[in-house]
């Protein structure tokens, strides 16, 4: 945080010096067009808008839309469609899901800056070679979620040392699910491991697994998929029911309940992501700019949550935790 606040001073610093305000004229309406693919995804636009204010951002001349597909992957593309159509001066997306709805919807004659909130590997995905292929400008913050695999396994089994066999879920028909499922295997293969990859794609694969028996040496681990996130609260259940740990992705998913997560939460993703917003906002070149990596990765876990199901957290793996959520749903 000390060296984004030092940014903050810096940038506040050279657009007073320079005689300019945020923007060029100073009643000129910035309208920014955002698409969440549901709710949980929300938290990201909460921390961005906080970044832009804390940028000084001259909120009474900016006009932000929000389209929220409620998790419905054919309305996350209609609403893409009708975002674009009302002609924003710049496009956010919050994950991969929408980043590629966005870059559908969008033609030469609608092309307008990208900026993407937490997407996995951008490099390596999809992602980014589909804005390239249509001339797109985009760039965004990082989640880590693969390149953080192995360390959410070690600060699983440091959270829970008699867990020696990792449940893995993870979506077959997303990429970035199946490179994060390779650095499963590679982390197994290092550090002895043991590990059983889950196929959950579809709700019949929620339904198969809740009927799973598991033993008292398994632990859960899940892998970047909307899909998998959006089933957050079911597969919580099946935990709490089975008595059984699991290691989410993100701070909201602990909130909600899960045990433990590890990276950068939402609201964060959203922060960081505020400063990119305002440089694509004064990008003259049209161009697009290098994507970030996350400023803060942390241990999160859920105290209250284990309980209820009967589980104890490790002395060490608990002094781990930088903060602790006593609730869930």
């Amino acid at each position: 945080m000390r060296k984004y606040s030092r940014f903050i001073c810096t940038f506040c610093i050279i657009m007073l010096l320079s005689g300019c305000s945020i923007f060029h004229e100073e009643h000129t309406a910035v309208h920014i067009g955002i698409l969440a693919a549901g709710d949980a995804r929300l938290e990201k636009v909460a921390g961005m808008k906080k970044g832009l204010n804390d940028l000084g951002l001259d909120t009474p001349n900016v006009v932000f839309s929000i389209y929220n597909a409620k998790n419905d992957i054919a309305e996350l593309k209609k609403q893409a469609k009708y975002l674009i159509g009302q002609g924003p001066t710049i496009v956010v997306g919050t994950g991969v899901a929408e980043g590629l709805a966005i870059a559908e919807a969008m033609g030469p004659e609608t092309r307008r800056p990208v900026v993407l909130i937490g997407v996995t590997s951008p490099g390596v995905s999809d992602i980014q070679s589909v804005y390239q292929a249509k001339d797109i400008p985009v760039t965004g913050v990082e989640n880590g979620y693969i390149e953080l695999t192995a360390k959410r396994m070690e600060l699983l089994h440091l959270l829970f040392p008699d867990r020696k066999r990792f449940v893995v879920l993870y979506d077959p028909d997303v990429k970035a699910s199946k490179l994060a499922l390779e650095c499963v295997e590679a982390a197994a293969a290092k550090y002895s491991y043991s590990f059983e990859a889950v196929s959950i794609g579809r709700d019949a694969d929620i339904k198969q697994f809740s009927l799973r028996h598991f033993t008292e040496q398994e632990a859960i681990l899940t892998l970047p998929s909307h899909y998998i996130e959006s089933k957050n609260q079911v597969i919580q259940q099946i935990c709490l029911q089975k008595r059984v740990p699991i290691m989410g992705l993100n701070e909201t998913e602990v909130k909600k309940g899960y045990t433990a997560s590890y990276g950068l939460s939402y609201e964060s993703q959203g922060y960081q992501a505020s400063r990119l917003v305002l440089r694509m906002l004064h990008e003259k070149s049209g161009k697009s700019v290098p994507f970030e990596l996350p400023d803060t990765v942390s241990l999160k876990i859920n105290v209250a949550a284990a309980e209820k199901a009967g589980l104890s957290f490790s002395k060490i793996g608990l002094s781990y935790g930088e903060d602790v959520f006593a609730g869930g749903e």
